[in-house]
């Protein structure tokens, strides 16, 4: 009977150490994907952050225009763009069509 008792011991030490070395590899593994998970999310932040650097200096560096500026461009694009679709009308004179061109492309600001 002794002996069964000394056996049961042993079973239970080796289970607690089985357990302890499960642990050990358990918190080095979250250790390790702590730390993974910590170098993702500070590369994915560094590389918006550059990202936003990029765009500010992109806007920094384009022309400022006034509001009218911006419609007029608008406007003669609009207008060659006429211009362009009554070139290609047909059942008129080539001159009458051209003369219909230039007219609307003298509307230009």
């Amino acid at each position: 009977m002794t002996e069964q008792i000394s056996e049961e011991k042993d079973w239970g030490a080796l289970a607690e150490k089985h357990l302890a070395s499960i642990k050990r590899d358990m918190k080095i593994s979250l250790e390790g994907a702590t730390v993974r998970a910590a170098h993702k999310v500070m590369t994915e932040f560094n590389d918006t952050e550059r990202e936003s650097k990029v765009k500010q200096e992109i806007i920094k560096n384009l022309p400022i225009k006034t509001q009218q500026q911006v419609y007029d461009e608008l406007r003669n694009g609009v207008i060659e763009e006429v211009a362009q679709h009554i070139e290609k009308l047909t059942g008129f004179g080539q001159d009458t069509i051209s003369s219909f061109a230039i007219y609307i492309r003298e509307m230009k600001k």
